[in-house]
């Protein structure tokens, strides 16, 4: 099977802190990977750099073989990454519907009109904000803004679906909802690396996983092998576990 992202010696530095330090991983198509990491590991810095959000300091990022280091937010989103953030990000004077409709005029199909319209009302039945549909961003719950900043990144029409935290918050009921909606994605193609904090989500979705420390890769594979490793416990437990 081949590569779709490969990672080699991505390194991103704030001042004297080393964020992301020298860190080598690839995904393959259909892959769901969980990034595992106390807070401040730099797992949502992976991210904005996958994503196009910050520059690397050194190393490479390719997608579909091709290079992405460096390469715009847009010039990525249409090559077929999309994600979520933790802080959800809504452009708050449209409704809901509009929100999504924006992201499919500027995604990779770049659709308009009546077709456009529709998929967007889909989107939102499909991530259970249908009823919302004319409702602005602000006045939703923070979990329906969670439902529409994951409706937003699917307008982009994804291979690669970056989440962030996009379970974090959800009572039982909802979290199982969205266990089984980000397994359905999957599923239908959609390869997803996902930053979790949900040791049933994790369990539940990723077929492999990675884990972060201060920036460094410190221990990749099976979710059972993974989280018994003592050196992922120290992280999370011990004095390693930075806040």
């Amino acid at each position: 099977m081949s590569v779709l992202l490969q990672v080699e010696g991505l390194t991103r530095r704030f001042g004297g802190l080393v964020a992301v330090d020298a860190l080598s991983f690839s995904i393959e198509p259909g892959e769901v990977v969980g990034l595992l990491g106390p807070n401040g590991s730099g797992k949502t810095t992976v991210l904005n750099l996958l994503s196009g959000a910050l520059k690397a300091d050194a190393g490479s990022i390719a997608f579909k073989g091709q290079s992405i280091s460096g390469s715009a937010v847009h010039t990525i989103a249409r090559l077929g990454v999309a994600r979520t953030f933790q802080l959800v990000r809504p452009l708050a004077s449209l409704s809901c519907h509009d929100n999504v409709l924006t992201g499919l005029a500027f995604g990779r199909s770049r659709a308009w009109g009546t077709a456009a319209r529709a998929t967007a009302d889909a989107l939102l039945d499909r991530v259970g904000l249908g009823r919302a549909r004319d409702t602005l961003p602000g006045e939703l719950t923070y979990i329906d803004q969670k439902r529409l900043e994951l409706a937003r990144a699917l307008a982009l029409q994804p291979d690669l679906l970056l989440l962030d935290e996009w379970l974090a918050g959800l009572n039982p009921t909802e979290l199982e909802e969205g266990i089984a909606l980000i397994r359905s994605l999957s599923g239908q193609g959609i390869t997803i690396l996902l930053v979790e904090h949900v040791m049933d989500a994790i369990r539940s979705l990723c077929g492999r996983l990675l884990v972060m420390n201060t920036g460094r890769l410190i221990a990749s594979g099976p979710p059972q092998q993974v989280l018994a490793d003592p050196e992922v416990v120290r992280a999370y437990l011990g004095d390693d576990g930075d806040a």
